[in-house]
């Protein structure tokens, strides 16, 4: 479906095992049940004949547990710049949006027990499985990143994953403690970066 600032969109839905193994058979599936797992895929309309050619980007948003962003535009932002060299894949991460969901409704029938082991399988590991599920599904050898707050988290487990899967990662927040400095010493580093940007800007 077309999109305002010159872009198309088509849904994409895939079914994945709601418990991840590491060599999951077809009777791994079965056993643990399948959910939905639903994402958009965005490409600017001038790339429309050259689809296949396109390097793929897929955005991790923040969260945990918000749906993709609906884009009302493809046109600024942060969408509108990715889509001058990618396809970009919007993806509802599992138990959000039009993927297999969470509500009260689905988890009243469960004990606490039961809950506490059902919500175990929506974290960054088995968002990461899906994507790749997602990758597999849409033809890809590798594709690129973009995580933000909650999505940079997802990236940094992407990366102890299945780090050949990737070609690029950028992540605009959500950096887990993986050096040794600590969080002091990052602010420090920031606020100086942020001085010279500033400088940079105010002189133009």
């Amino acid at each position: 479906e077309p999109l305002p600032g010159g872009a198309f969109c088509r849904g994409l839905c895939v079914t994945v095992p709601l418990r991840h193994t590491l060599n999951a058979g077809e009777g791994d599936r079965i056993a643990g049940g399948t959910i939905q797992v639903f994402a958009r895929e965005i490409v600017s309309a001038k790339f429309r004949e050259k689809v296949p050619e396109l390097p793929e980007l897929l955005f991790l948003q923040g969260g945990p547990g918000f749906l993709a962003a609906r884009p009302t535009s493809a046109q600024g932002g942060w969408l509108g710049r990715a889509l001058e060299e990618y396809r970009v894949v919007l993806l509802d991460q599992r138990g959000t949006g039009r993927s297999t969901p969470i509500t009260a409704q689905t988890l009243n029938h469960l004990s606490p027990e039961e809950q506490a082991d059902y919500l175990s399988h929506f974290r960054a590991d088995s968002i990461v499985r899906d994507c790749e599920e997602l990758r597999h599904a849409l033809g890809l050898g590798k594709w690129s990143l973009l995580g933000q707050s909650f999505g940079g988290f997802c990236c940094l487990t992407y990366l102890s994953f299945h780090s050949g899967s990737l070609d690029a990662v950028y992540i605009t927040g959500g950096l887990p403690p993986v050096m040794r400095i600590g969080a002091d010493e990052v602010y420090r580093a920031t606020f100086r970066r942020v001085l010279v940007r500033n400088r940079l800007y105010y002189r133009r």
